[in-house]
């Protein structure tokens, strides 16, 4: 029994730990809208059952004080929330006063922390009514005219007041400045130096405006419309063998309000491009005075010989997006060189007449496909009459290999020829043989 009663002494539970209580995380005013609403963040296992709140001056007289505070973010479950009070403070001058905040949980136990943040009782100022005209620039009218009006809703009452004399910013390329008048209007001329940004609008703070915030606004984007050209492209042959030149000449010429007329400046440059757009340099020249030009280009293979207009940089190096950038596309064939490098001819003891050969591609391309017609002359001086081929002639190694057996018994010349391609390879024939 003495065992037994020693054992229920030591079982006796040791006393709960004492709740920590809510803990305050900041105390700050709500920019958003109103700073004479306070918010309080508040971290809480046990809920919150109420909070209060003192705004001192700078000597730390209570100078206002709030019990009326709802749940401005977060739910009932979460731990951490925050708390607004429900009438906006109403004090009697802006500043930043400091707060002391006492937050009560659910179980009674209650936190207090001597400046906590600050109310900051300042102007939010916002900007309105921004217009930009014109919403295009264009060649004659490089710039656009901003107007807008700055506004400060005030802390507490959130009356709205117009700024008068506040400095404006505004930023497209450079800086432009200007200054509210007495309706708190501000108007100012921009140059539009690149299409498509929007305009920055940005009030700071300024000395002469005590206790209001910074504000900035963002103008839709301007864009630029650019003067029109067009370019004309001739070419001095369509069809040229590889390694031959064509000369590409025309006229550049601009949408003026008089109408179409002559550039005087800018270079045309021409380029190969393929079926998929992909282009390489040729050559280039400025234009004449007249807006004319002609250059001599070169082209590798067969091409879309494409003539672009563009007008000079800017100083920056830049293209000027004032003028617009016109082009003109001439297909040309290019026809890449072939020969046939061997070709015999003999008569069989059948009778018939066996032709063998090969083609070769002296460039650095060759056909999918390489034919090679078999032609007979009695004369050997024309007429000649293609009697047979071979549909594929193969590479062997020394050459694309072709061979044949006609039927032919009567005695007369003979060669092959290769058709060539019309758009990409030159035709070429073989030295004719005479067969008895």
């Amino acid at each position: 029994m003495a065992v037994l009663a020693a054992l229920t002494v030591f079982a006796v539970p040791a006393a709960a730990q004492a709740a920590a209580g809510p803990e305050i995380q900041y105390a700050t005013s709500e920019f958003e809208g109103n700073t004479g609403v306070l918010l309080v963040g508040i971290r809480s296992a046990d809920g919150v059952s109420k909070v209060h709140a003192d705004v001192k001056d700078n000597t730390g007289k209570v100078i206002a004080s709030s019990d009326s505070f709802w749940r401005y973010r977060g739910q009932p479950e979460d731990e951490t929330q925050v708390w607004a009070t429900q009438e906006a403070f109403v004090l009697p001058q802006m500043g930043y006063y400091p707060v002391d905040v006492q937050v009560t949980d659910t179980n009674g136990v209650t936190t207090s922390v001597t400046n906590a943040g600050d109310l900051a009782y300042v102007v939010v100022t916002y900007i309105d009514s921004v217009t930009v005209k014109p919403a295009t620039a264009t060649y004659e009218k490089r710039s656009v005219t901003v107007t807008g009006v700055l506004k400060g809703r005030q802390p507490g009452t959130m009356e709205i007041r117009r700024v008068a004399g506040a400095p404006i910013s505004l930023l497209s390329s450079d800086w432009q400045e200007a200054t509210t008048g007495a309706d708190g209007k501000f108007t100012a001329t921009v140059p539009i130096v690149d299409s498509d940004r929007n305009i920055f609008i940005n009030y700071s703070y300024d000395q002469a405006h005590p206790y209001h915030l910074s504000s900035s606004y963002d103008t839709p984007v301007v864009s630029i419309k650019p003067r029109a050209t067009k370019v004309t492209a001739t070419v001095s042959a369509r069809k040229v063998k590889a390694g031959e030149s064509v000369t590409v000449s025309g006229t550049a010429t601009w949408n003026t309000p008089d109408g179409w007329a002559p550039v005087s400046t800018g270079r045309v440059n021409v380029l190969s491009c393929n079926a998929q757009d992909y282009c390489t340099y040729l050559e280039g020249v400025p234009v004449a005075a007249d807006g004319t030009y002609t250059l001599t280009a070169t082209p590798y293979s067969s091409t879309i010989l494409r003539a672009s207009y563009s007008a000079p940089d800017r100083p920056d190096g830049y293209p000027d997006p004032y003028v617009a950038r016109s082009q003109r596309d001439v297909p040309i064939a290019v026809l890449q060189p072939s020969s046939i490098s061997d070709f015999t001819a003999s008569r069989e003891a059948s009778g018939a007449v066996h032709l063998h050969g090969h083609v070769q591609f002296p460039g650095s391309m060759t056909p999918g496909t390489i034919p090679v017609e078999f032609q007979f002359s009695e004369t050997g001086a024309g007429d000649w009459l293609t009697v047979g081929d071979d549909d594929q002639s193969y590479w062997d190694g020394t050459g694309y290999e072709f061979e044949g057996r006609l039927t032919e018994g009567r005695p007369g010349w003979w060669r092959a020829r290769y058709p060539g391609d019309p758009a990409n390879f030159q035709a070429a024939a073989s030295k004719k043989i005479f067969v008895q």
